[in-house]
């Protein structure tokens, strides 16, 4: 059976089950050690079963397409079906092109990881689950994002320029896509975050954690990065490499993508 392609721009075009949900049992971060990804899988569960399930990742539509199999195929199962759904199971539902079968595995793994991070009683956290939605509030109250817990967030496609975050907790966040141009990140936790193809012209990092981030395609012209971390898994384009010259490097060695640009 060959790839469907309508179906891979319909599922991509719709979105398919690709949401926050705010009253989920549990939610789990997921990471694509192989690409840089991150997938995170919401599930809500009663009585054993999952009744409901979405998915946010920085990802391809490739991602977008497994993760939304996934999640679909695992509606209505008990918990103990959901575990022993494979790749095969997805791709009775979509068949992936033999250089893309990494993304159904992918999928599956970050499945299997939400359910142990049910059964296990971790994940996120419901007190640190911070929604756009919440942030959004408090910046409108307060007029900047300073010293604010806001790890793990969703804030993509966002215009937020010239806002203050000096001090705040964004390790993990998803923040591709937005524009951060002149904002204040100096001080912040951006450990594992994602800021792929963000504007962040003229941006300050100062003594930021930028351990594990992702800055590929992002504009980073005027920004300052002066005593920033940085380490192995801090990826940036090849004409980005610069940055590292006024950071501060912790662990062995650098990692870039080459033409890494969305």
């Amino acid at each position: 059976m060959a790839m469907d392609f309508q179906k891979f721009k319909e599922i991509n075009d719709t979105r398919m089950n690709y949401r926050e949900m705010e009253d989920a049992t549990v939610v789990s971060n997921y990471r694509n050690v192989g690409c840089g990804d991150g997938y995170r899988i919401y599930l809500k569960i009663e009585n054993n079963q999952i009744i409901d399930a979405s998915y946010t990742t920085t990802g391809c539509g490739f991602g977008v397409t497994a993760l939304a199999m996934a999640t679909q195929i695992a509606k209505d199962k008990t918990v103990e079906e959901a575990k022993a759904l494979n790749v095969e199971d997805i791709e009775k539902v979509f068949e992936f092109p033999e250089r893309r079968k990494n993304y159904p595995e992918s999928a599956i793994s970050a499945l299997r990881q939400a359910i142990k991070d049910f059964e296990d009683g971790s994940g996120i956290p419901k007190g640190r689950r911070i929604t756009k939605a919440l942030a959004l509030q408090l910046l409108n109250e307060k007029g900047n994002l300073k010293d604010e817990d806001l790890s793990s967030i969703i804030l993509e496609k966002e215009n937020l320029s010239g806002i203050d975050f000096s001090g705040a907790d964004l390790h993990n966040a998803y923040l591709q896509n937005s524009n951060f141009e002149n904002a204040n990140f100096s001080g912040v936790n951006l450990r594992g975050a994602f800021l792929n193809s963000c504007n962040l012209k003229n941006a300050n990092f100062t003594g930021a954690d930028l351990r594990w981030a992702k800055l590929a395609g992002a504009n980073i012209e005027g920004a300052i990065f002066d005593n920033a971390k940085y380490d192995i898994g801090t990826r940036v384009d090849s004409k980005q490499i610069h940055i590292f010259q006024v950071m501060e490097k912790l662990g062995k060695d650098v990692y870039y993508e080459k033409e890494e640009i969305v």
